[in-house]
Formats: C-alpha cells, structure tokens, sequence
C-alpha cells in the first residue's frame, strides 16, 4: 500500500498535554487536517460525525469543548431567504494557535521523584543515565 500520493497534515506533539477526550482529540484532528492555509474549514455535522466515527451529538459536544478551551473559533454562516428571512446555513470552524500548556504539564508520575533504574541484559537494576526525575 503506497502513501506516496497522499495527503499529510502536521499536529503538535504538545497536543497530548492538554486532556483532550479521544473524540476531541479525532474532531480537532479532522478539523485541522480539513482547514486550508489560512485555517479555515466548514464541514457539516454530519460531515464531521461520519469522519470521526461517532454521533452528531458527540461531535457537537467536542465542537463546543474545542472551542472552549480555545482550540478553534466556530462562526456561524447565514443566508438571506427569497421571503426576506436569515437562516443558518452552516459553521465555518478556524484553527486557533495551541492554548498555552496546562498547569498540570510536566508533572512527575505518582510517588515523586527519585532515581530512574534500567534493567541491563543480566537483569540487574542500574540507574540511568537520566539520573534524578525533577519533582
């Protein structure tokens, strides 16, 4: 299977920090992988929910959490009626720059600090070459 020819788009490794749910994470993906140069895109509701595999109620619900937290600014589309009325017609959906991190970024795993040990090929417990884990 060739990926050649394919189409790629890039996301921040710091994506993992911000506690993002697997379909925010899937929706802001789609939206960022459908968005031109300038970072805009308007897929429909159910453009997005049969891409990201999951129900139109789940991808209002990431749409909303998305924009919340500051990842991507939704405006609302309208149209002009022939009997003189608006209606919404649809969302275009901008790419935002990256939050800044959370505060909780960069924390030690549970139990502190302490020295990193590595298992060498005897199975003997040595420590790394990382040293001491800042706590």
């Amino acid at each position: 299977m060739s990926i050649l020819g394919e189409r790629f788009f890039k996301l921040s490794n710091a994506l993992f920090c911000y506690h993002l749910t697997p379909i925010q994470f899937t929706v802001y993906s789609f939206l960022v992988s459908s968005a031109g140069q300038k970072g805009k895109c308007w897929p429909s509701m159910r453009t997005i929910a049969a891409s990201c595999h999951c129900s139109e109620t789940a991808a209002r619900e990431a749409i909303a959490a998305l924009e919340q937290k500051g990842f991507i600014r939704r405006v609302k589309r309208y149209q002009d009626r022939p009997n003189g009325s608006v209606r919404q017609t649809s969302n275009a959906y901008y790419i935002q720059e990256q939050p800044p991190l959370p505060a909780s970024w960069g924390h030690t795993p549970a139990g502190g600090g302490g020295v990193i040990y590595e298992q060498d090929e005897e199975g003997q417990l040595n420590p790394s070459a990382r040293g001491q884990v800042s706590a």
